[in-house]
């Protein structure tokens, strides 16, 4: 029996394409870091086609359904000779009876069972689900040897309903792409940035209200907007920028190679992140930017005061007032490069490839 081997159940999608969407691209991270770690990783990808119509994605939904656990029943039964453990991905937290029946697979066979909850929500999922619902989530975790979980506030849910063994695996900033030295910041503007998906759900069109009270507060104020243009969203908010009044200090840019971000991110100051997504996980912008020592302020959602920690930093609301007032009072009470520094060494302390993967093997080693 290989204890260096775990066969690993997610949605990578089609590896010949960029990662569609953060399930996909925390899927293949792990994958990744398990191969550095030294571990063989025999797969079985869940991969939906992205374009379909809503009745045929239903109907590939129903067939999965039945076919997957099947499937994945006999990928097992095919490994357990020589493979000690299985891993399986489950996002957003959601716990359907096909996940329970991934995980029933596993403990037939004899399996050390580890699944990882990646994405946000599944406390709000769980205290809004129905009876049946939450029956389906305490068995599913109550099965598993191990619960590898991406966001803290989760760990409070499940030792709630299981006895379960829980690891915090939070995302990170690669090797790589953040400085190993405190970046200065510029002294004579304020820089803001925007970096990820154009969407409603990060509200975006907040993050200009935002700035557009600032600059009539202040008036060296620079913002920066990064992400695709294609959309009905993102039309709205580049004709927004177009009709501005402060436009002349708005950069709007697509999606950058990570050379390019990393050169932009280095004068930045703050990052205004008032994401409103349900599913709202550890976010990879939010790490990169905090990795430069700009200091996020980002709204209440899910994991995100678990990341900066710092109350300071968190609006509870949606209104642009709240975010303005923190940025504000940072500004006119001179603790900016106190707080740069803080978000430089939370990410460099707990964020950074090295110490989760350090961490990780830790834990698999423990557990397998």
């Amino acid at each position: 029996m290989n204890k260096k081997r775990i066969f690993f159940f997610a949605s990578f999608g089609d590896f010949k394409l960029p990662p569609s969407g953060g399930g996909q691209n925390a899927a293949r991270r792990l994958l990744n870091t398990l191969k550095k770690l030294g571990y063989d990783v025999p797969l079985y990808s869940r991969h939906r086609p992205d374009d379909l119509t809503p009745i045929k994605n239903r109907l590939i939904f129903l067939l999965a359904f039945i076919v997957d656990p099947i499937v994945y029943f006999f990928k097992l039964l095919c490994h357990r000779h020589n493979t000690r453990a299985s891993l399986y991905m489950c996002y957003c937290g959601s716990m359907m009876p096909f996940d329970l029946l991934a995980i029933l697979d596993s403990k037939v066979l004899g399996y050390k069972t580890i699944i990882y909850l990646a994405g946000g929500g599944a406390k709000k999922l769980y205290e809004a689900g129905s009876k049946f619902y939450r029956f389906l989530f305490r068995i599913g975790m109550r099965l598993c040897d191990l619960v590898m979980l991406e966001g803290e506030e989760n760990i409070g849910l499940i030792k709630e309903v299981s006895k379960t063994k829980t690891f915090y695996l939070p995302n990170y900033t690669e090797d790589g792409f953040a400085p190993s030295t405190f970046p200065e910041k510029p002294k004579d503007t304020w820089n803001i940035i925007y970096f990820g998906r154009i969407c409603k759900e990060k509200n975006v069109d907040l993050t200009l209200d935002v700035f557009e009270s600032l600059c009539k507060l202040y008036n060296n104020m620079h913002l920066t907007i990064v992400g695709s243009k294609d959309g009905e969203y993102a039309e709205r908010i580049d004709n927004r920028i177009s009709i501005s009044r402060f436009k002349s200090k708005i950069t709007r840019l697509t999606f950058l190679p990570h050379e390019q971000l990393k050169t932009i991110l280095s004068d930045q100051h703050f990052y205004l992140f008032p994401s409103n997504e349900p599913r709202e996980g550890h976010s990879n912008a939010l790490n990169e930017a905090m990795s430069y020592g700009i200091v996020p302020v980002v709204s209440s959602n899910n994991f995100l005061p678990d990341i900066v920690k710092n109350p300071r930093l968190v609006s509870h609301d949606f209104e642009p007032d709240s975010y303005v007032n923190i940025i504000k009072t940072i500004i006119d009470n001179g603790v900016y490069d106190s707080l740069s520094k803080e978000m430089f060494e939370r990410v460099q302390n707990n964020f950074t490839q090295s110490v989760v993967e350090k961490n990780l093997e830790e834990e698999l080693t423990k557990a397998i």
